[in-house]
C-alpha cells in the first residue's frame, strides 16, 4: 500500500513539474508572439521564440515520462 502511495505522489510531483514549466515557457512565448504581431518586437524574435518553446515542451514532456513511469521528480 505504501509503494502505490508513493508511486502516486511521485507522479503527483511530477504533474505539478510539469504544468509549472509549460507556463514558465509557453506563456512567455505566447506573449512574445502576440507583441511580434502587433509589431512591438522585431520579426526574428520568432527564433528566441521557437527555443523557449522547444526546450519548454522537452522539460514538460520529460516531467510527464516521469510521471507516467512513476519515478522522481528530480532523483533519477
Amino acid at each position: 500500500m505504501q509503494a502505490v502511495l508513493g508511486r502516486v505522489l511521485r507522479a503527483l510531483q511530477n504533474l505539478a513539474a510539469a504544468v509549472l514549466t509549460a507556463a514558465f515557457c509557453f506563456v512567455p512565448a505566447w506573449y512574445a508572439h502576440i507583441a511580434i504581431t502587433v509589431q512591438l518586437a522585431p520579426v526574428w524574435v520568432y527564433g528566441a521564440v521557437a527555443g523557449l518553446v522547444l526546450v519548454g515542451a522537452g522539460v514538460t514532456l520529460s516531467f510527464l515520462e516521469k510521471a507516467w513511469n512513476g519515478r522522481k521528480p528530480l532523483g533519477e
